[in-house]
């Protein structure tokens, strides 16, 4: 890592940044068809003293996506060619940011998860609403299931593991397969460094025609001779950092470029009590190592992924005296990233609840979620110069993804609030009078799918979004993106950057017209469809079978997977009340 660290800080891995190269590359045609239903082009702003140009995408996930290996692979290369590459410019490095989570979906790639794509297309997805996670609880029993052979070897190498997450350890192969592999391929072929998170374990490569047998996926038989093992039962949720060029000639296929990983730390109840996903280390050198992230293009990243990026110890700009910043950065995360020089904050974002909702502590989510992102360049106890907070969208099942992705910087920028949040209201706190109205610092900013209006509009409109409500626009989230220019420190301080707003085209390669202050907008909506459950009933009838068959043939392996799904349950239970009386779920 040190040796990519020097290359990366010198400029010498950046000379492919900015060029995508013509591998694998998908048609115009392919790409517009994959579009989702609401879609806009990158809002953002440029600066001709940039270094390095940052795209924060906003995905819209959808399980059908990962039918296949080669069906996710080609929807993110997609994502590339609409949102990404019209928006580089040749010469300088880019970083993409993707979201916490974004691999996922992936457990859900071909046969074995055919039941669980089948389910989110019907009533089964979500059956009590966006109340309670019912159907990922439902989806991750199946799932266990239907990786119960890989299952068994793995706990057999590793020692007993929490059936909650087992899954993940038996899916491994799969995850290295669609999401290590698409996404370090992605930086190598478009020549970009790529950000993006999932929840595994830490792998090994393997020929070995037995281990093949076992951890591979059987659907890829005959004829397959690589498989990837789990070294670890330790799964966390990780975010990467992959580069264009292969820094570790002996590691395992997807980390050859890898740069940099960070584990999250502290967890939600969501991943520690229904996922039962491991903690990143929070103390000694574990800890620090965890948040030393990386140098690119002369820009310090440091990675918080989603609640990290909420954890200083201490309230907007008073910092306690004497306060050791990495004794325990489960409490403290923020304020030990500024103590190791960070100074551009990279915050994937995978946010389960209605973006229009109460958040985890405040009755209105865009408010609170000013104290993340934005806080980090406003703050005035801590040092970061740039965040980047892309926002994932879309129901999972019966959870909401939601929000609107920002980059914002401590110099320069422009005024802009995120909807609902135009002035403090009786229902907020005194403390969150330092968020509201119209704050500085929004270099970009995505629309949300309507205006900003009147919070009880906004609540409605969320509520039709929301998995179960039945309505056309159950599911309709905005895909876009968010860009911008990030300077040297020297000239940080330099006069704001011309700001753009979507438009209707596609710009020119590495172009962005200037349209004022950065402000959300509508984005325009393709032709009316029809409802989304409505449409998949007849669909869903016919996997029925397919996933009672799952359950039904897994032979002595079932026990654990229905343990699994007991242990899931009860864990709903105890996540159901405090869900229920916030609101909305804890954030991921």
């Amino acid at each position: 890592m040190l040796i990519a660290a020097v290359l990366i800080a010198t400029g010498l891995m950046t000379v492919l940044a900015g060029t995508a190269r013509a591998v694998d590359r998908p048609d115009p045609a392919t790409c517009a068809a994959l579009r989702p239903h609401r879609f806009a082009t990158p809002t953002g702003s440029s600066d001709p003293h940039g270094d390095l140009r940052v795209v924060g995408v906003q995905y819209r996930q959808d399980v059908s996506a990962v039918a296949t290996y080669a069906s996710f692979r080609t929807r993110i290369r997609c994502v590339m060619e609409d949102l990404v590459v019209p928006q580089e410019v040749p010469g300088r490095p880019t970083l993409v940011v993707f979201n916490e989570d974004i691999g996922l979906m992936t457990l859900a790639t071909g046969a074995r998860g055919a039941a669980v794509r089948a389910q989110s297309g019907t009533p089964a997805g979500a059956p009590a609403g966006d109340a309670a996670p019912v159907g990922v609880a439902a989806a991750l029993g199946t799932l266990n299931a239907a990786y119960a052979p890989q299952i068994a070897p793995a706990t057999a190498l590793l020692g007993p593991v929490d059936p909650r997450k087992q899954v993940f350890l038996g899916a491994t192969d799969t995850l290295v397969r669609a999401f290590s592999q698409t996404f370090s391929d992605i930086a190598t072929d478009y020549g970009v460094y790529v950000v993006a998170s999932n929840n595994q374990a830490r792998y090994r490569e393997t020929h070995d025609p037995a281990e093949v047998a076992q951890f591979g996926d059987p659907e890829l038989e005959p004829g397959l001779t690589t498989a990837y093992v789990p070294t670890t039962s330790h799964v966390a949720n990780t975010t990467y950092l992959w580069g264009p060029s292969t820094v570790h000639a002996d590691a395992p296929d997807g980390e050859r470029n890898l740069l940099a990983r960070n584990e999250k730390v502290p967890l939600t109840a969501i991943e520690s009590t229904v996922l039962a996903l491991d903690p990143g280390p929070s103390t000694g050198a574990a800890g620090l190592a965890n948040l030393a992230g990386a140098v690119v293009a002369g820009h310090h990243l440091g990675f918080a992924t989603s609640l990290p990026a909420f954890v200083y110890g201490y309230p907007f700009g008073h910092r306690p005296a004497g306060l050791d910043p990495c004794a325990d950065t489960s409490l403290t995360y923020m304020a030990c990233l500024d103590s190791l020089g960070v100074d551009t904050l990279i915050q994937a974002e995978a946010n389960p609840g209605r973006w229009t909702g109460a958040g985890s502590a405040d009755p209105w989510q865009p408010l609170e979620w000013m104290s993340s992102a934005w806080r980090a360049v406003a703050d005035p106890t801590v040092h970061f110069r740039y965040a980047v907070n892309p926002m994932m969208v879309g129901n999972l099942l019966d959870l909401p993804f939601d929000g609107q992705s920002a980059i914002l910087a401590r110099s320069g920028g422009s005024g802009a609030h995120y909807v609902g949040d135009g002035a403090l209201l009786a229902e907020d706190t005194p403390a969150d009078a330092v968020y509201a109205g119209t704050r500085p610092g929004f270099l970009a900013l995505a629309p949300w799918v309507a205006p900003d209006a009147s919070r009880d509009v906004l609540r409605a409109e969320g509520a039709r979004l929301a998995p179960g409500s039945r309505d056309p626009e159950e599911d309709d989230y905005l895909e876009t993106a968010v860009v911008a220019d990030l300077t040297p420190a020297r000239t940080a301080a330099s006069a704001a950057p011309p700001a753009v707003s979507a438009a209707a085209g596609t710009p020119a390669r590495g172009a962005v017209a200037t349209t004022g202050p950065v402000r959300p907008v509508t984005p325009t909506r393709r032709a009316a469809r029809t409802p989304r459950r409505g449409a998949a009933v007849a669909a869903a009838g016919a996997a029925t079978p397919t996933a009672n068959r799952t359950l039904a043939t897994t032979g002595g392996g079932a026990a654990l997977p229905l343990l699994a799904l007991g242990l899931l349950a009860s864990a709903l239970l105890a996540l159901a009340l405090p869900i229920k009386g916030r609101g909305a779920p804890p954030r991921v």
